[in-house]
């Protein structure tokens, strides 16, 4: 893949292929020659990749704020002014977790909601392909390949049928902030509430929902409690699987498309540290 650090590099690029696939079907790329097999072109809002890291020791839980440093370590390699944009957000355009394989090996996840930001972290990820990194002070080495998990464009998931019973996998610890405290139960209301505040923020403006009274009840889960630790932090999220149906239309409606919005988003609190990672089973 042609990866450049900026989007705004990309149709010089695409009217160079263009200019070199009159001529020949093989192009040179960075001292290397590929056969073109045709141009496609990603208009996606919403990303998930994935890439492996591989530990030269048993890797620690608390990689929360090592992954977060990492990704925006990548960002500014492709533009610094950006990455420190990024940080001074409230809301993260971004989500990162950890899905562990192995002690030594991990499978490490982001979400992207903006689709301007796909270039940059693809040009910073590709300054490490293949190379040697450090995640907690452990040398580690990052695979040779990204694999796109999933895409998607706010526009198709508005057409997505309404689903009455929706069923949410939390693969990583998640807790919401309800009122002065921290709740771990994932209540329809604040997994819901939480996923149209991030929806809102990132959506058009013409694709923004009415703020709702969430009327959705739980009728199934299989949760359990854990303990995240992030430096000097101690989190307690929720794991496993919980069930919602909604009997009204217009909320299964949106619901469903919150639950599929959530695989990029993640949902609740700390987010961009490894917690809220979720699924729609």
């Amino acid at each position: 893949m042609a990866v450049l650090s900026q989007p705004k590099y990309y149709p010089t690029l695409i009217e160079h292929l263009c200019q070199q696939i009159n001529q020949t079907t093989t192009i040179e790329w960075r001292k290397r020659s590929y056969c073109l097999t045709g141009i496609e072109v990603d208009s996606h809002d919403l990303h998930l990749l994935q890439i492996p890291i591989f530990a030269a020791q048993p890797l620690p839980t608390n990689l929360g704020r090592a992954i977060h440093a990492l990704c925006f370590h990548w960002l500014s390699l492709a533009d610094a002014t950006l990455a420190e944009q990024l940080h001074q957000q409230n809301t993260l355009p971004l989500s990162i977790a950890i899905q562990t394989i192995s002690p030594k090996q991990v499978y490490l996840r982001i979400g992207l909601l903006q689709k301007e930001l796909l270039s940059p972290l693809l040009w910073g990820i590709s300054q490490d392909l293949g190379r040697e990194i450090r995640l907690a002070d452990i040398p580690c080495h990052l695979g040779q390949w990204i694999e796109l998990l999933q895409t998607h464009s706010f526009e198709t998931l508005l057409q997505l049928p309404p689903l009455k019973a929706i069923e949410l996998q939390f693969i990583s610890p998640t807790s919401f902030k309800q009122g002065q405290g921290i709740q771990p139960f994932p209540l329809p209301e604040l997994v819901f509430g939480n996923l149209l505040r991030r929806w809102n923020t990132f959506a058009p403006v013409a694709f923004h929902f009415p703020q709702l009274k969430w009327q959705g009840l739980t009728c199934a889960y299989d949760l359990k409690t854990q303990v995240l630790h992030l430096k000097r932090e101690v989190e307690i999220g929720t794991t496993g699987w919980i069930r919602y149906e909604f009997h009204d239309s217009e909320q299964a409606k949106i619901a469903t498309i919150l639950a599929h919005f959530a695989c990029f988003t993640g949902v609740g609190r700390k987010t961009g540290m490894g917690m809220g990672q979720v699924c729609i089973c």
